[in-house]
């Protein structure tokens, strides 16, 4: 069954991963630019500060600016099948404010989903499912359907590639791309992507960022500010396809809807206009 709020809010081009147990870098990562900030209670904090780290994100939580201007918000949880990810659900469970989207590592399977929806109840933000390992992408689509508040699934590539003793990079991660993104696309969910960890490397992070949006994904992850404007600027579309998808937008009919015609010499029906759309959305334009 398709997530009910998955197609609720556009998808966010980008989101930042910020330590939790680093309360003095949030406002940093709130000014960032990105579409998103995550907290991150699992693997950027140590096993010694995960009670500080869950206690500092949720004061800070309820403390923060509702600023429209500002980012939207994620809390990544510990994995729902451990002890601390138990914990963090049920200091959740109680607090006053909730983030915009929570992110559950290591899902195995729906169950892991459907449990953390019937523990916050009808406060439960959209979730975001994170595939990690060989199992879970092997259950990708069986993880989709969970239903409920799920809106999108995120590829883990660094726990994944670990797992299947493979090499961090494109290559070894694009069968789990491809079934991430067929998983998600069946369902109605939003596809996210791993973070680019050579921050030495923005090159490198255009290229891979251009790759995914051509998979068909819609967020490209990162862990340090300076990422944000390039990811961004991998998400704008070429000037002239820019200028071909609003001449094509400009040409349909007023409500908007046309069957086949032809248009600059080629034949347009609707899954062209599909695109065109997705070009202008992409550079801001509709």
């Amino acid at each position: 069954m398709p997530s009910s709020t998955s197609t609720a809010a556009a998808p966010p081009r980008s989101m930042l991963f910020v330590s939790g147990e680093k309360p003095e870098r949030f406002a940093k990562a709130m000014a960032a630019g990105a579409d998103l900030v995550c907290i991150d209670l699992e693997d950027a904090v140590a096993p010694a500060k995960k009670e500080a780290a869950r206690a500092d994100a949720l004061r800070w939580l309820a403390e923060r600016s509702t600023d429209s201007v500002q980012p939207a918000v994620a809390l990544r949880l510990n994995a729902v099948r451990t002890l601390e990810g138990l914990r963090d659900v049920l200091a959740l469970a109680d607090a006053t404010v909730m983030p915009d989207w929570v992110l559950l590592p290591k899902v195995e399977a729906a169950a892991d989903l459907q449990c953390v929806h019937a523990w916050l109840g009808t406060r439960c933000p959209p979730l975001v499912a994170l595939l990690e390992t060989p199992g879970s992408i092997d259950g990708a689509a069986a993880i989709a359907q969970a239903g409920g508040p799920l809106g999108a699934l995120m590829l883990g590539g660094a726990d994944l590639s670990a797992e299947l003793g493979a090499q961090f990079g494109w290559d070894a991660l694009l069968y789990a791309r491809a079934r991430i993104l067929h998983a998600a696309r069946a369902a109605d969910l939003q596809a996210w992507d791993v973070p680019h960890i050579d921050l030495k490397n923005p090159e490198g992070l255009a290229d891979e960022t251009r790759r995914v949006l051509a998979l068909g994904f819609d967020c490209k992850t990162a862990i340090h500010p300076q990422q944000i404007p390039v990811i961004h600027d991998a998400f704008m579309p070429p000037a002239e396809r820019i200028e071909w998808a609003r001449a094509l937008a400009d040409a349909l009919p007023a409500d908007g809807v046309a069957g086949a015609f032809m248009f600059r010499g080629g034949m347009v029906d609707a899954p062209v206009i599909r695109n065109a759309r997705r070009i202008l959305a992409r550079a801001g334009q509709r």
